[in-house]
């Protein structure tokens, strides 16, 4: 069922001492309805290099993308921070704290990791914002959207790395014995 959703992209980014990475994030959502409390889980693989950063720090930003910011779809989602300079050519902002903020985007929260879930294939944060930035006349970037205006190369390098990924995770799954889920054949 979740083919049907057109998810917003998101990216974070995260510093450690001189060392700076982002990546996309695999899910974001809100955690709170409390306005004055905002709360925010944030999913992730433990496998990559920008998670190495957060879990020495315990903070990251989170970014929403832009429309028109198709192209840091590709940046920040095929490559390891530990490979290639993401940043290069981005005039980086900065929270207070010093964290690299990505400029343009619909909006922007420096997180605090106050709780997390170990799943083995991801790790499932929950934060609390501590800065906020927004651009509100600012439209966000949607995943189907996305990939339906990236080259074709594009979308299979992401397809052949979802199934590179996916088949590299799978060792990490972590059974808690639920029973699995019966396929259906509605539909």
């Amino acid at each position: 069922m979740f083919q049907h959703t057109n998810h917003e992209v998101y990216v974070i980014t995260a510093r450690s001492g001189d060392r700076i990475a982002g990546q996309v994030t695999t899910w974001t959502l809100p955690a709170s309805l409390v306005p004055e409390a905002t709360r925010v889980v944030v999913v992730l693989s433990p496998l990559n290099f920008t998670h190495t950063l957060i879990r020495e720090t315990g903070r990251f930003v989170l970014h929403l993308l832009a429309e028109d910011q198709l192209e840091w779809l590709r940046v920040f989602g095929l490559s390891s921070s530990q490979d290639v300079d993401k940043f290069a050519g981005i005039p980086l902002g900065q929270t207070r704290s010093g964290l690299p903020v990505l400029p343009g985007t619909c909006g922007w929260m420096e997180l605090r990791i106050v709780d997390r879930l170990d799943s083995g294939d991801r790790i499932i944060y929950l934060c609390d914002a501590l800065e906020i930035g927004q651009e509100p006349l600012r439209r966000p970037l949607q995943l189907k959207d996305a990939f339906a205006h990236l080259p074709p190369e594009v979308v299979a390098a992401f397809q052949e790395k979802k199934a590179r990924d996916g088949a590299r995770d799978r060792a990490w799954l972590k059974d808690f014995g639920t029973p699995k889920p019966l396929r259906s054949n509605v539909g």
